[in-house]
């Protein structure tokens, strides 16, 4: 199936107007994956069912909407109540490692004028195996309505079996005054979709993305962000940093779209990409859209090898170039990684790049 389209099409030579994904032929299931939430406060409601008819879009686009629509997936919502300040994390662990084909669908609801911090983790363990007869599948499906002065922080860890193949769909609507902000670890799975689309819909709406990713060996990581600028004066801020390593290949689209209307709007996309190997394979591709007057759109990336001076500073103090590349890479991922808020996330996300890093 085709995922992470392009709301425009480029030059089919760069092969970024879309990826083909090889979707669960069999569909998804929910049977054995273990679900435990950590810290639910008062004026926090969760029950296990989603809501029909929300019509939030998320990043994959229309095929991924169909097949997590059709999928017998775990399903989850989450509200909180008008006016509640929740001071601590609520914390979410989905374990996959029961079942193969296993997706779930989360819808978040901040009423008015409420505020919560939300920590996904998304882990699996399985043993390698050869083939495809029994890959794993691993599905999250997430949307988030934003209402008028409300404030989500979002944080989704990706420490999934790299014997796994994962699609991330996220899509939120934010109203006036209301903040979206997103942190995302893509650490695990050999092969990782990631989708995200916020409609900035409400006047000053702000969306503040944070995104860290390890991608080594033959994997593949594919990015679809899109932000799109609808009300007056709101604001976005994506940066996106992480290594490549091995014959690892990594696909970055940034869009943002400044629409009619969207006067006094400001978006910004920055990248950082550290190439630690010949063999690896980075794409970038940040668009800015552009409908309204008195709007300001702006991007960046740092792409590369480290350089020559950095290299000269730490081999003149005793430091290898393995080992410089080592320090560097955990210092870009530590950056995201101390944006949570939660002691015993930010432990296991260390445990496991530990594992991985060596």
């Amino acid at each position: 199936m085709q995922v992470n389209k392009l709301p425009t099409l480029t030059w089919n030579f760069l092969k970024l107007n879309y990826v083909e994904a090889r979707d669960p032929e069999s569909g998804f299931d929910s049977e054995g994956i273990k679900v435990d939430i950590k810290n639910i406060p008062e004026g926090v409601e969760i029950t296990e069912s989603y809501p029909s008819g929300r019509g939030i879009p998320g990043g994959m686009g229309e095929e991924a909407e169909s097949l997590f629509e059709a999928a017998a997936a775990k399903s989850l919502t989450i509200r909180v109540l008008k006016g509640v300040k929740v001071s601590v994390p609520l914390r979410v662990d989905f374990e996959y490692s029961a079942v193969r084909r296993g997706a779930v669908r989360l819808f978040i609801e901040a009423e008015e004028a409420s505020e919560v911090n939300i920590i996904l983790n998304q882990l699996s363990s399985y043993e390698e195996t050869e083939g495809t007869e029994n890959e794993a599948f691993t599905g999250v499906d997430i949307k988030a309505d934003i209402q008028n002065g409300a404030r989500l922080k979002l944080v989704n860890t990706n420490l999934l079996s790299r014997s796994s193949t994962y699609f991330e769909n996220i899509g939120a609507c934010v109203g006036d005054r209301a903040f979206f902000g997103l942190i995302q670890m893509e650490l695990g799975a050999g092969r990782t979709y990631t989708g995200v689309r916020t409609d900035l819909a409400g006047y000053r709406s702000e969306f503040d993305g944070n995104t860290g990713y390890l991608t080594r060996n033959e994997e593949l990581l594919d990015l679809n962000y899109m932000t799109n600028h609808i009300g007056k004066k709101s604001l976005s801020s994506l940066m996106v940093k992480g290594a490549l390593k091995d014959r690892a290949v990594k696909n970055f689209r940034g869009t943002i779209d400044l629409r009619r209307g969207a006067k006094g709007a400001v978006g910004d996309e920055q990248e950082e990409t550290l190439l630690l190997s010949e063999g690896v394979k980075n794409k970038t591709l940040p668009i800015i859209l552009c409908d309204e007057e008195d709007v300001e759109g702006t991007h960046g990336a740092s792409i590369g090898r480290l350089s020559e001076d950095v290299l000269f500073y730490m081999t003149s103090r005793g430091i290898s170039e393995p080992e410089a590349e080592l320090l560097m890479t955990r210092a870009k991922l530590d950056s995201i990684r101390r944006l949570i808020e939660d002691e015993e996330s930010q432990g296991r996300i260390q445990h496991y790049l530990e594992t991985q890093l060596g």
